[in-house]
């Protein structure tokens, strides 16, 4: 037993040292997205406001976005002095983005081990995670997405601990992680929400039976303590007025409106006007096939149990429940109150952890029901067989297309890249970019090379951060961004919000997956 039992912590001390590895040694390949230097910005301010009192943070329009992860960030790169190199700054902020969702992913091993009792299950819950190519290219420079995702894994883990012990000490650490997560992404609300919710009914139970609820409220009454203080303490925009800032923060996530374009189902639809299955949709048609199979039997089969005797389900099942409400509420509220989403499905990462412990559900299940029967042999081995396949698919697609994984998609998008490019979005953020401007200084030697980039990214004449920060300091300032073709060297593009191909005829470089381009340079001189 000793011998298993040390076997199985060096499985998963391996397994987590080479997904370590191999993320550092990835963090360069990746570009930078158009939001970036936004997000950078909300740091900056909030660090600017609490030291020098600058009220510059009041006027900026991402003021309500919570900013806790972007401190973090802004203060290492303080710390280690690195404001002078952009380069540094973006691999410094990616390689810790990517290191947030590590820790993720440790929490959603001991998250999934915890469900389901069982060390191998937890493993494959993190494979899963990894094997997820969206999520997996996001992990190394979405600094808004990321971190929202695996601290919504933290706090779940922490409050399936809190539900199980209402000590002092439980509630303090799932205060701290909620107040985190909702200082991160104001959705994190949900977190609290639900303990009140789980705890309430708990304590009805317990009353109900004649126990004695005074070290529970005194237990519940110091998480809302801790809560509150921690969520303020974090959160500078929230100081001058708490509840009113607060609320407003709260509103502005609701009725947010941006007013971008999005391309679904081959159409440019307003984000305000998007139609009640865009989510779904999305989440069904980026992620792994069987994936999907597996959560549409794993949520049927939470239905299901908890139809036929909702009590029981919940005294034995309650871990479930949870992972239940986590992806259902979001899901459905962003359906009933018409939220606005766009850039696919990233602002909804968050219950993709959920969705993965509900597709192990519907594996576990599907395993199950062929256990003992005549053939089950037979048809596990199948089951086996196609789950390899799909995700040897999977990996494949990460490897030949890496660092572009971003752009995947499964079977039921389209037929082929080449289909789907004319349905939905694909590289929405510009991390093609980063390769495209490479090979240019690369291959001009040019002192001063004019761009044109693509006319939807500009905003009143100017580029919209067009994001050339990967390169060296003297290779950024041999670029001149200009405001037409006719004057430009080259003109590039991403294709958003223009799936046609471009009129010009010199194609000069291209960035493709699945033999598409996905970011194109024209020489036009």
């Amino acid at each position: 037993m000793a011998l298993r039992l040390e076997l199985h912590k060096v499985i998963v001390f391996i397994f987590f040292v080479l997904f370590l590895g191999t993320g550092v040694f990835l963090v360069k390949d990746y570009g930078i997205p158009l939001d970036e230097a936004g997000q950078r910005a909300i740091g900056v301010l909030t660090i600017d406001y609490v030291v020098k009192g600058d009220q510059g943070l009041l006027q900026y329009g991402g003021r309500d976005h919570g900013p806790f992860f972007e401190v973090v960030l802004v203060l290492l790169e303080k710390g280690l002095h690195l404001a002078d190199n952009i380069r540094a700054v973006h691999l410094m902020r990616h390689l810790a983005t990517f290191l947030m969702f590590y820790v993720g992913v440790i929490f959603f091993y001991g998250l999934c081990k915890k469900i389901f009792h069982s060390w191998q299950a937890g493993l494959w819950g993190a494979l899963f995670l990894i094997l997820s190519p969206r999520i997996f290219a996001d992990a190394f420079y979405n600094s808004k997405d990321i971190p929202c995702l695996s601290l919504f894994i933290i706090s779940t883990y922490t409050l399936i601990n809190y539900l199980k012990n209402r000590t002092l000490v439980n509630a303090f650490i799932h205060a701290l992680t909620s107040s985190v997560l909702i200082d991160i992404r104001i959705v994190g609300i949900i977190i609290p929400f639900l303990t009140l919710l789980f705890v309430s009914i708990d304590v009805w139970l317990m009353y109900t039976a004649g126990t004695n609820l005074k070290k529970v409220f005194l237990s519940v009454f110091a998480y809302c303590f801790f809560l509150i203080v921690s969520t303020i303490l974090f959160w500078p925009f929230l100081w001058a007025s708490p509840l009113k800032n607060f609320l407003y923060a709260l509103s502005s996530m609701s009725h947010f409106r941006l007013g971008l374009t999005v391309l679904y189902l081959g159409q440019y639809i307003k984000d305000f006007l998007l139609p009640w299955h865009y989510i779904p949709v999305w989440i069904a048609i980026s992620t792994p096939l069987v994936y999907v199979m597996a959560f549409c039997i794993g949520y049927l089969r939470i239905i299901m149990l908890a139809g036929k005797n909702p009590a029981q389900f919940y005294r034995h099942h309650k871990s479930e429940l949870i992972i239940f409400l986590l992806i259902s509420l979001p899901v459905l509220t962003v359906i009933l109150m018409k939220s606005v989403v766009y850039d696919a499905w990233r602002q909804m990462f968050f219950v993709y952890p959920f969705f993965l412990i509900i597709s192990l559900i519907g594996l576990r299940a599907l395993w199950g029901f062929f256990r003992g029967k005549a053939g089950g042999i037979f048809i596990q081995t199948i089951l086996v067989f196609l789950i390899v396949f799909n995700l040897s698919r999977v990996v494949v697609f990460m490897m030949r297309n890496h660092p572009y994984q971003n752009v995947y998609f499964n079977s039921l998008a389209g037929r082929n890249m080449k289909e789907i490019k004319t349905r939905f979005d694909l590289d929405y953020w510009g991390l093609s970019f980063t390769k495209a401007f490479e090979h240019i200084v690369t291959h001009d030697s040019a002192p001063f090379i004019k761009i044109y980039v693509d006319g939807r990214h500009y905003v009143d004449g100017h580029p919209e951060v067009v994001p050339t920060g990967m390169l060296r300091a003297k290779d950024i300032e041999r670029i001149i961004f200009v405001n037409n073709a006719q004057e430009a060297k080259y003109f590039l593009s991403d294709y958003r919000w223009h799936k046609e191909e471009y009129p010009y005829k010199n194609e000069y470089y291209a960035v493709r997956v699945g033999g598409t381009p996905i970011a194109v340079v024209y020489r036009l001189q």
